[in-house]
């Protein structure tokens, strides 16, 4: 079914059409009916707070933030691991249909490193992207935080056990639990802007890469201001330096979609030396080229 498309009647209400001509209706029907099971909360009332974050995305976060006010470390992780909000503004944004070319780069990155992979998926929220991953036959592991958004997709998860032919993404909410060197891509999807410690978060990839494993990264460090307030600030000075942060780490950028551009970076975990480090560099020539080109054309 298309967005605008007629929802099954036995479905109760739906968004209208205006609210969702970005909006997958038969994915955000699903969402609303785990949402409503997951909060036992009734279907009407699911569909209001998710009409509310079609029609403004980002609303709901945005009026937990602004009462609550978090400003330390400790604040931060507190409001993401209480807030329910996050529980709809995510199930809003991936009922758009204007995710799916990110969704498709990613798998199709990790297609091409292999099959039946052992992926992290770190900050993965709902867990979208985990059972997906997990879909195309690899060994998902997600990470998050203890709290609403975490518990909601450990009940999808639970959901998706009994109609799948795969094995649903492992769930770890303690950093400490992720094992070294164990995974062969690791997914970090729009997570890197809300955290206190970017660079931790990419010491933490690198540490659970194996040698020549991929790191799969999209970041909005550039996208701040009141329409972003969990976009903290003080993350602006990482804004275009994401390449060098993860080269100073051993990285070298092997691949970076051009459209919608860099979602998603890929990075690759290479082996000390001249080999590892001819890579980078040439890795780093090309990205260079590459923009010059670009503002050149334009």
């Amino acid at each position: 079914m298309k967005p605008g498309s007629t929802i099954d009647s036995d479905q109760s209400k739906s968004p209208t059409e205006t609210s969702v001509s970005d909006h997958d209706l038969v994915t955000a029907s699903e969402f609303a009916r785990l949402i409503a099971g997951f909060t036992n909360t009734p279907k009407d009332q699911v569909w209001e707070r998710l009409e509310e974050e079609f029609a403004h995305p980002g609303s709901t976060v945005a009026k937990d933030w602004e009462r609550l006010a978090p400003s330390t470390p400790e604040e931060i992780t507190r409001f993401y691991q209480e807030t329910d909000s996050y529980i709809y503004d995510l199930s809003a944004d991936h009922s758009r249909v204007r995710r799916r070319p990110v969704e498709e780069a990613i798998h199709q990155r990790i297609a091409e490193h292999g099959q039946r992979l052992k992926v992290l998926v770190y900050g993965d929220g709902i867990g979208t992207d985990s059972l997906k991953i997990s879909r195309n036959g690899h060994a998902v592991t997600y990470f998050d935080l203890p709290g609403k958004s975490s518990s909601f997709a450990r009940y999808r998860f639970e959901q998706e056990v009994p109609k799948s032919t795969h094995s649903a993404p492992v769930a770890v909410f303690n950093k400490d639990e992720i094992p070294s060197g164990a995974f062969d891509v690791v997914v970090c999807v729009e997570v890197l802007e809300h955290v206190p410690d970017p660079p931790g978060v990419m010491r933490e990839l690198a540490r659970a890469l194996k040698p020549g494993g991929i790191a799969l990264i999209t970041e909005s460090f550039a996208s701040i201001g009141p329409e972003f307030p969990s976009h903290l600030p003080e993350n602006f000075k990482y804004a275009g330096k994401t390449h060098r942060m993860m080269e100073e780490l051993g990285f070298a950028n092997t691949y970076y979609n051009k459209d919608p551009l860099n979602y998603p970076m890929e990075f690759t975990k290479v082996a000390p030396g001249i080999s590892g480090s001819l890579l980078v560099l040439l890795n780093r020539l090309k990205r260079a080229t590459d923009t010059r080109l670009r503002r050149w054309r334009s």
